[in-house]
């Protein structure tokens, strides 16, 4: 008679229910915490990998419905530029349960994407709903009085900036916070201005928030900028005037710009070009019909004057003129005819009409006429003229470049126009050396792009990539991030 298994079928099943009850547990007790990846992702952050950060943080909303990751992602967006996907994905993370600071720092980058989309009174209403005791409230009135300073509201951005300092600020905010009231101080009061400024480096200890390094991009402090006011509040009075307009100037800080130049007396040395300067300031403003008036007042009471008439002949180009403008520069030809901006006068007239033959023959006389110490700016011009247009760049660009460098050693747009124009040339050797020495001279995302493309070219993937990655880092609301990140995608 056949004997029954079943007992022994039965200690099998048993065993292997056993083993998969064991796997099982192990799977839970071992299985990866999503809150580990958010922590990788906010390395990256803080490290200032945000390339990477956006890809973890992606991957993990795929998979993870969370307030948190709806946070990051909103700030990754905004400080890429993308306000829409930033906005949506902020009140989606408000609308969530969040930690108080996290709710904080929500509101604040809220009020942040709502102002770069011209929506200031939303803005102030989101920063509003900010509790005057947290931590980030200094951050918030910087960020309001950055929106007044660049609408030319001097006053409310002085006010803001000194309720800022009465919270706590993370020591490069501060920094920018003390920078920012002695550039406005520095218009009526240049002794309180340089007081200001010897204390820019010398921040308060505070205690550090625990998403503080998330501010980071929101606002970038410059050295230089703070020793290049400090060296024009040291000049003579009536020179610092000029240079303090032309510094507003350059900071788009145009009625503090104007109240410089129309404040220099009309017997200084600097009167006739400060007059000018006044003019093109109101035209940089977008005040083309009062600045075109100015200016033709200028050039009739001062006729042999060609830096007033090289301006004239600009507002006309602006508005297409180029008639009106020709006939200025064919005066300012009479008068200065061996002049480097003479001959640069009319490369503006010809690249006007995309002529960029003459143009560039008239760039190659600006060259040939510029004194030894003036090529190197000059130089710069030009090659970037040609790596603009991409005319004849390795024919005349990347000489051009090659003798800026010569002149402007420690300069990194200099080396970055090199690097550029050696890669469009085949010098892909050369075009990674310079690259790399604009980037030791604190270039931009432009240089780590050049340097991408011509490691690519060389057969250097893995390093190719990590330096396109750097551009994207670099400067996350660029062209520049656009472009490495679509060779990131065509190449990997």
């Amino acid at each position: 008679m056949r004997q029954r298994r079943y007992p022994r079928e039965r200690t099998w099943f048993q065993v292997f229910i056993a083993i998969l009850l064991v796997a099982q547990s192990a799977h839970i007790v071992f299985r990866t915490d999503w809150r580990d990846d958010l922590r990788q992702g906010d390395q990256y952050f803080a490290a200032g990998q945000y390339y990477a950060a956006l890809q973890t943080y992606t991957t993990l909303a795929a998979h993870v419905d969370s307030p948190e990751i709806a946070l990051r992602i909103g700030i990754m967006r905004a400080i890429r530029g993308e306000y829409d996907q930033a906005e949506h994905a902020l009140w989606r993370a408000l609308h969530g349960q969040l930690a108080p600071d996290a709710r904080e720092l929500a509101m604040l980058y809220q009020g942040y994407v709502l102002d770069r989309r011209d929506q200031a009174q939303r803005a102030w209403q989101v920063w509003s709903w900010l509790p005057s005791h947290t931590w980030f409230a200094g951050h918030a009135h910087v960020l309001r009085a950055e929106w007044a300073l660049h609408y030319g509201d001097y006053a409310a951005a002085e006010l803001d900036y000194r309720a800022a300092l009465g919270q706590p600020l993370l020591a490069d905010w501060y920094m920018f916070v003390i920078y920012r009231l002695a550039l406005l101080q520095a218009a009526s009061n240049p002794t309180a201005a340089q007081t200001l400024l010897a204390a820019v480096h010398h921040p308060p200890p505070v205690p550090m928030a625990r998403l503080a390094f998330f501010l980071k991009p929101l606002l970038v402090y410059s050295d230089h900028d703070v020793q290049q006011l400090h060296r024009v509040l040291q000049s003579d009075p009536d020179l610092r005037l000029q240079l303090l307009g032309q510094f507003y100037l350059d900071h788009n800080l145009f009625a503090l710009a104007e109240a410089q130049f129309t404040a220099i007396a009309p017997d200084s040395p600097y009167a006739q070009a400060a007059a000018a300067y006044a003019a093109y300031t109101r035209w940089r403003a977008g005040d083309s019909a009062q600045s075109l008036n100015q200016l033709q007042r200028l050039v009739a009471a001062h006729p042999d004057d060609p830096r007033a008439r090289t301006l004239l002949a600009l507002v006309y180009l602006n508005q297409a003129n180029t008639n009106a403008a020709r006939t200025q520069i064919n005066t300012i030809t009479a008068l200065a005819p061996t002049s480097p901006d003479t001959h640069l006068a009319w490369a503006h007239w010809y690249i006007a009409q995309s002529d960029y033959v003459n143009a560039s023959q008239e760039y190659q006389r600006v060259l040939n006429q510029a004194q030894p110490e003036q090529r190197g700016k000059y130089a710069l011009l030009v090659a970037r003229f040609h790596l603009y247009t991409t005319y004849e760049i390795c024919t005349y660009g990347l000489p051009a470049a090659e003798l800026a460098v010569g002149s402007l050693e420690d300069h990194e747009e200099a080396w970055t126009t090199l690097a550029a124009c050696r890669y469009y040339c085949a010098d892909f050797q050369g075009a990674v050396a310079a690259a790399q020495q604009a980037l030791q001279y604190n270039a931009g995302a432009d240089a780590a792009f050049y340097l991408g493309l011509a490691l690519n070219a060389m057969g250097e993937r893995a390093a190719a990539r990590i330096a396109l990655k750097r551009a994207a880092d670099l400067a996350p609301a660029s062209i520049w991030r656009e472009r490495a990140e679509n060779r990131l995608h065509q190449w990997y």
